[in-house]
């Protein structure tokens, strides 16, 4: 597990990051984080998890209320959440669209 430090750090430093937020006694949680890693590694971005059991802070930080909770961050701010009830297809089309590089995109090249 990670320590929220650490998290902060990398919502500052990376252009995308994905935050999994579980408890240890959540069997749920246990079944999806390795669903959650993996489409984070096919779409090299970097994923966190951190359990809110170990560091309650964690509910304040995030505004989370209820595990597990799944955050995605572009260039540090919050793109999207899903919290208890994961709906893969619609993560999974959300991460495979982030752009992968930071900076402003090219808006000539989306408008013509």
């Amino acid at each position: 597990m990670e320590r929220l430090n650490a998290v902060k750090e990398a919502l500052n430093n990376q252009t995308n990051t994905i935050v999994f937020i579980s408890s240890e006694n959540c069997s749920i949680c246990h079944v999806d984080e390795p669903k959650v890693r993996k489409m984070a590694e096919d779409n090299a971005i970097s994923f966190h998890h951190l359990d809110i059991v170990q560091q309650p802070e964690l509910a304040g930080f995030f505004e989370v209320l209820t595990v597990p909770a799944v955050l995605v961050y572009h260039e540090g701010k919050e793109v999207a959440r899903q919290a208890r009830f994961i709906d893969f297809t619609s993560l999974e089309n959300l991460l495979e669209q982030l752009p992968k590089d930071s900076g402003a995109p090219d808006y000539q090249s989306l408008f013509s």
